[in-house]
């Protein structure tokens, strides 16, 4: 069976998905990482390096004139194998993401889709039919698709993992959607959240025509959970390999902070930024200094800018 993870990255992350990369490295160095890049930046640090493949999203919308970018990027992987690739498995992991655990995900029993960072859920209990509604989609919108409410996968589309098998398919349903699609956050037609939204209800709709076999195995955490919660996760056990019953750490928008270290587990995000550079330290910190260096530099810039409008 042949595995490889898939990172789609936009110029903001890159300082995550060296750890990320870092990670993949420490748990799997078997595994071969594909970088699907998405804008007009550079990534030198990536190239060159074993086993890692880098793409351009403008490359993929050449092949199939969808207009997959920004919010929608992670959806090329469906046209990996017209790009020349011939794997079994594509694992997904969002760039603002670390391994703390080695992907172990498959057996003999082939699925074919793998829910990384979700549950199955009643739609009618609780809250969920609230959540479901406001970041994927409303089952009440789709008149034309039946779903079993009491057994309905609500997921993150972040950290997946999907055979081949199932691509033709998943395309079929993305270019009769993709009219229902927006690239940025803007929530106005059926379909929520983006990737999110369509990969959540093309799965149940797939799922309820018994056209699709999946896996829920929530093993990630966001980056806003505590310690606490999770005494196995720590960076000792990492250094030595020790399960932490964890796979991944994913730092989403209210998690992030401008340090690395200021993060939740941000001496495990600080570990593997380090081990990206080789463990030379004081390549690590120059990086660093440098992009908080842009960055104050883009705000005062941001800030100038704001003032001459407004005085103009």
């Amino acid at each position: 069976m042949k595995v490889a993870v898939v990172i789609t990255l936009s110029k903001n992350l890159v300082h995550y998905c060296k750890a990320l990369v870092a990670s993949i490295k420490y748990f799997n160095s078997e595994l071969p990482i594909i970088i699907i890049k998405d804008g007009s930046f550079s990534i030198p640090e990536f190239r060159g390096v074993e086993n890692i493949f880098i793409e351009d999203s403008k490359d993929f919308n050449k092949l199939h004139n969808l207009d997959l970018y920004i919010l929608l990027s992670k959806l090329n992987i469906l046209y990996l194998p017209e790009m020349g690739y011939d794997y079994d498995y594509y694992v997904h992991l969002d760039a603002d993401s670390i391994l703390t655990n080695k992907i172990d995900l498959f057996s003999n029993e082939i699925y074919d889709f793998y829910i990384l960072q979700g549950a199955l859920k009643n739609y009618n209990e609780g809250n969920t039919k609230k959540f479901i509604n406001q970041y994927a989609f409303n089952p009440d919108d789709f008149p034309e698709y039946q779903f079993d409410l009491k057994n309905f996968y609500f997921f993150s589309a972040s950290h997946i993992a999907l055979h081949k098998r199932i691509f033709p398919i998943l395309k079929e349903y993305l270019i009769k959607h993709r009219f229902e699609l927006n690239k940025i956050f803007l929530n106005d037609k059926r379909i929520r959240f983006n990737d999110q939204g369509f990969l959540n209800l093309i799965t149940n709709v797939l799922s309820f025509n018994k056209e699709l076999k999946i896996k829920v195995n929530n093993c990630g955490i966001y980056g806003k959970e505590t310690p606490e919660n999770y005494p196995l996760l720590n960076l000792n056990n990492i250094i030595n390999k020790v399960n932490t019953e964890v796979l991944f750490i994913h730092y989403t928008g209210p998690s992030r902070k401008l340090s690395l270290r200021d993060h939740n587990y941000g001496d495990i995000l600080v570990y593997f930024s380090i081990m990206f550079y080789k463990n030379n330290i004081l390549s690590y910190y120059l990086s660093e200094l440098k992009r908080k260096y842009n960055y104050y530099l883009k705000k005062i810039i941001n800030k100038i800018n704001f003032l001459v409008k407004k005085y103009k």
